[in-house]
């Protein structure tokens, strides 16, 4: 995939992480994440969309 549209989505899925816990509550949650464990869960989202689409294209 094309780098461009991976960086966008891995920030835009990153953002929607963070407001996600946010709406939950740090109250709620046994560990609020750090950004970096968010960037990773974002990465990591990306990542399995990825091999979906190489999946499909073989």
């Amino acid at each position: 995939m094309d780098a461009k549209i991976v960086n966008e989505l891995e920030v835009k899925i990153e953002q929607t992480i963070a407001d996600a816990f946010a709406q939950v509550g740090p109250n709620r949650l046994p560990l609020v994440p750090t950004r970096r464990t968010m960037h990773l869960m974002a990465k990591a989202a990306v990542t399995v969309y990825e091999t979906a689409v190489e999946n499909q294209r073989e």
